[in-house]
C-alpha cells in the first residue's frame, strides 16, 4: 500500500525536528565512498524516496532516500557504492557488478534484503 501525502508531511515534519545530523552523516559517508572510488558527484541530495533506495543522473546527483538513515551501516554503503559507481558506468553490467563485488563484497545478501524488508525498494 502507498503511503498518503498526510503520512510523508509527518514523517518531513519528524526529520525537521532533530535528523539534520543522521543526513549530514549520510552524506559524509557518501563524499568518502566518493574518494574512495575517484568520481565527483555534482551534488548529493538525501530526500523522500516512495520506490527506491537511491538514484544517480548522468549530471552527475546523487539522491538517497531519507530511510537509509534508519539502515546499517553495511547496508548505506551498498546503496552509497550503486550509486557513485553509475558515475562511471550507467548500467548494471559484468563490470559494474564486479566494481561493486570488489568494494562491497557482501552486497548481494544486501539486495535481498532490502528486497524482503518493509520497504521493498531495489536501488537504481
Amino acid at each position: 500500500m502507498r503511503e498518503g501525502s498526510g503520512d510523508r508531511a509527518r514523517r518531513a515534519a519528524g526529520r525537521r525536528r532533530g535528523s539534520g545530523d543522521a543526513v549530514q552523516e549520510l552524506r559524509q559517508r557518501t563524499m568518502a565512498w566518493a574518494v574512495r572510488l575517484r568520481v565527483n558527484p555534482r551534488t548529493v541530495r538525501v530526500q523522500d524516496m516512495d520506490r527506491k533506495w537511491g538514484s544517480c543522473t548522468s549530471s552527475g546527483t546523487v539522491t538517497l532516500a531519507y530511510d537509509l538513515v534508519h539502515r546499517t551501516g553495511d547496508f548505506q554503503d551498498y546503496v552509497i557504492v550503486h550509486e557513485l559507481l553509475h558515475l562511471r558506468l550507467p548500467n548494471h553490467g559484468r563490470l559494474f557488478k564486479a566494481l561493486l563485488t570488489a568494494h562491497v563484497p557482501g552486497w548481494r545478501e544486501l539486495e535481498a534484503t532490502a528486497a524482503s524488508g518493509p520497504a521493498a525498494r531495489w536501488p537504481r
